[in-house]
């Protein structure tokens, strides 16, 4: 068996490419994003590098699966996104892209919800026809799954924009042009210029730290730093009351957490869950919250279940693209 799904996961700074075959990752590697360059340039460095694992193992496309962090429009393969990420996107002719370079089938998914099916499939999703999953990274990523259904909308945003509610009146404008948004409160993008703004930097360990990233404020958090301390307790709160509005709102079985955050999940999960406890309107019978199994590669199993389900000729999950 030498067919593979080659998925292309375009995350808000790491690009993961993986060639794919009955669920399992045969092969894997990752690419910086560069998402401020053009997306057809940016394809075309990922495309060589998918073409040179492709000729290493001796393995044959059979389909390629996109997932990308912005709007979706999975029917009709369509990046809907004008904004911060890959200026041409909206304008790029995925699809003949993908026929151009292999001559193979396309679909192309939100990188949320594409990871959201590879932990209901394959993850902490599991047996459950009701989930809502964030990602905790770059931003404040969403998707929701409802009896066994992606949440669409009309505009293909419903479920994704969790990280654009907002969370102060009185806070600064989003780069989605929403003001004081949930990721302007606390997200890898915005994180250092709110620290900085905070009494008690210039005497604070991190004002000694090169970059000023949630690594180094679970850190120095850890090591007693008053004002890593501080902004780690606001950064919880604004994380936990974001995923309460989401409960409120799709009512789900279960959450899963998921990003690169999640390596302090020891920290993340009890404090997430104690919130929901003491805060959420369903605090009798709220749901399980939980880290993502997958981890890093969610987003690539995501879209293998989208390629192969419609290879197997099987109907797939409502909204997942189809080739």
């Amino acid at each position: 068996m030498n067919e593979v799904g080659v998925v292309i996961d375009m995350g808000g700074t790491m690009i993961k490419i993986g060639l794919v075959a009955d669920g399992k990752i045969l092969v894997h590697t990752k690419v910086d994003a560069e998402s401020q360059v053009s997306l057809e340039q940016r394809l075309q460095s990922v495309g060589d590098v998918a073409d040179g694992l492709l000729r290493e193992h001796g393995l044959t496309p059979i389909g390629i699966g996109i997932a990308f962090p912005g709007i979706v429009d999975a029917g009709n393969r369509k990046i809907l996104s004008r904004y911060v990420k890959y200026p041409d996107a909206q304008d790029f002719d995925l699809t003949a892209w993908a026929d151009r370079r292999w001559g193979v089938p396309l679909a192309v998914e939100n990188d949320a919800r594409a990871a959201l099916v590879g932990e209901w499939q394959y993850g902490a999703g599991q047996q459950c026809d009701n989930l809502v999953l964030v990602t905790l990274g770059t931003g404040f990523g969403s998707a929701v799954l409802i009896n066994g259904k992606l949440l669409r909308g009309r505009n293909h945003v419903a479920g994704n924009l969790g990280g654009h509610v907002t969370m102060n009146v009185h806070g600064s404008t989003c780069n989605c042009g929403n003001v004081g948004c949930l990721e302007t409160e606390c997200s890898a993008w915005a994180l250092e210029e709110y620290v900085r703004k905070q009494a008690g930097f210039t005497s604070s360990a991190l004002a000694d730290e090169q970059d000023i990233t949630f690594k180094n404020i679970f850190a120095q958090s850890r090591a007693g730093d008053a004002l890593a301390k501080a902004v780690l307790t606001h950064c919880l709160k604004v994380w936990s009351f974001g995923i309460i509005s989401l409960i409120h709102a799709y009512d789900p079985e279960r959450i899963i957490i998921g990003g690169g955050i999640m390596k302090s999940q020891d920290v993340i999960i009890p404090t997430v869950r104690e919130m929901v406890a003491k805060h959420s309107w369903v605090k009798d019978n709220a749901p399980e919250i939980v880290p993502a199994v997958q981890t890093e590669f969610a987003g690539v199993l995501g879209m293998y279940h989208a390629l192969s389900t419609l290879r197997k000729g099987r109907q797939p999950v409502q909204g997942v693209s189809a080739l």
